[in-house]
């Protein structure tokens, strides 16, 4: 029988994250920080996207040292499909219905996510992979898990949202993950209900605090905004998809607006990079209807977020539908030292201590988050008590520089027994 101890000095462990995002958003962020705050002694880590991101965060990330890697440079054309009222071939339209969805599925699994199994499968192998993290819920990584079965590696999902989504697909892949790491108490209670789960433990998403310390002055970004001074900043940051509560924000404007003027609504984000579609153009017909034009105004896509951030009074976020797993742009205006109203929903509450740093009201409830800011905007002392407070959580809870090494330890965790098994193999082959 071999002694560990004569088992040859480990290499470090080889890690592939991989990335199912196609756009700049606050996933590939998490990406950048949590590499900033790793032990590569231990851990060589690699990072790849299914499809191609824009994110200027991937550069950042390369920038650092680490490999990225796309696995396909294209993405795929969506098909549409049509069925008549009556059915076709005499069958009823509710049972052409359930056809066509599973005909859809059946199309994307041949036509995307087989490929890109075996791609990732092949630079599992040829890289000498050892374990597999996949960065969103699993049901986005279906060719991750698939590959990472194949190619025998443990495979690790950090659960960052799909709180209640895609529970049937999640049955068959979740007996194929070694271990999920939850980034709030909501996506670990999704997680621990949902059939097939094996592990589950909890890792709040981190920062890294240091982009927050030094960032431009206030009046030059108020400046560049056209906002007159002494008026005060509410405002919502978000991707603009419907289930975000933008409308209600809109509205919730009109209210406080009645009671308060001097104060001035951002609504920061699109629905892309490239500009707006269908919903900003809902969203700005919203405000001319509701005479909003003088105290709202849409930025679109910003790449200087933290900088947005700094000159604000008041951060609004308050989903419907869209059910956030932690929603990481929150945690960034807490760092900057802004208190925030947002709803009910997921894991906002972890973020968020109500009454404390901010407040937490009802989903869709627009008169609750109205008298919230107004609370706010009329109580100086309150506003910036409760920014303090806010900026001082985050470096409790949610400091990358501590919460970094305790995923990476759970990584190490799961890889370990399989690299072990390896190399006490290869020994026993050059002995």
């Amino acid at each position: 029988m071999i002694s560990e101890s004569r088992l040859p000095l480990s290499p470090p462990i080889r890690i592939l994250l991989l990335e199912s995002g196609t756009g700049p958003g606050g996933s590939v962020n998490f990406i950048r920080d949590f590499l900033l705050h790793v032990d590569h002694r231990t851990a060589q880590f690699m990072v790849g996207l299914y499809l191609p991101n824009a994110s200027k965060s991937l550069e950042e990330i390369r920038n650092l040292g680490h490999a990225v890697v796309f696995f396909k440079h294209t993405r795929p054309v969506a098909r549409k499909t049509s069925t008549g009222k009556s059915g076709l071939f005499g069958i009823r339209p509710r049972k052409l219905h359930k056809l066509g969805t599973a005909a859809t599925i059946l199309s994307r699994l041949i036509r995307i996510q087989l490929p890109l199994t075996w791609r990732v499968w092949r630079f599992i192998k040829r890289e000498a992979i050892d374990v597999v993290v996949l960065n969103q819920d699993v049901h986005f990584h279906v060719p991750g898990v698939l590959a990472a079965k194949l190619a025998g590696r443990p495979c690790i999902c950090r659960k960052a949202g799909g709180i209640g989504e895609s529970r049937r697909i999640k049955r068959f892949l979740n007996p194929c993950v070694d271990l999920f790491v939850s980034i709030s108490r909501a996506t670990e209670t999704d997680q621990r209900n949902t059939p097939g789960t094996k592990k589950v433990v909890n890792i709040y998403e981190g920062l890294d605090l240091e982009r927050f310390r030094s960032l431009p002055a206030k009046e030059a970004m108020r400046e560049s905004l056209g906002i007159l001074e002494g008026k005060k900043i509410v405002a919502a940051i978000t991707r603009v998809e419907i289930g975000k509560g933008l409308p209600e924000f809109i509205h919730m404007a009109a209210e406080v607006i009645r009671r308060y003027s001097d104060v001035v609504f951002l609504l920061v984000g699109d629905e892309g990079p490239d500009g707006g579609g269908t919903l900003t153009r809902e969203l700005r017909d919203l405000v001319n209807s509701l005479d909003l034009e003088e105290h709202l105004i849409f930025t679109g896509w910003r790449d200087d977020i933290p900088a947005i951030m700094n000159c604000l009074d008041i951060f609004v976020h308050c989903p419907t539908t869209f059910t956030e797993g932690l929603a990481r742009t929150c945690l960034e205006t807490m760092a900057v030292g802004i208190p925030a109203v947002v709803s009910d929903n997921g894991g906002m509450p972890d973020a968020v201590a109500d009454g404390v740093t901010g407040y937490v009201v009802p989903q869709g409830d627009i008169q609750a988050m109205a008298e919230s800011v107004l609370r706010l905007l009329e109580e100086d002392s309150r506003c910036r008590e409760f920014g303090r407070r806010a900026r001082l959580r985050v470096e409790q809870l949610f400091d990358a520089a501590h919460n970094s090494p305790e995923l990476q330890e759970q990584i190490l965790t799961c890889a370990r027994p399989a690299k072990v098994s390896e190399l006490r193999g290869a020994h026993v082959r050059v002995s």
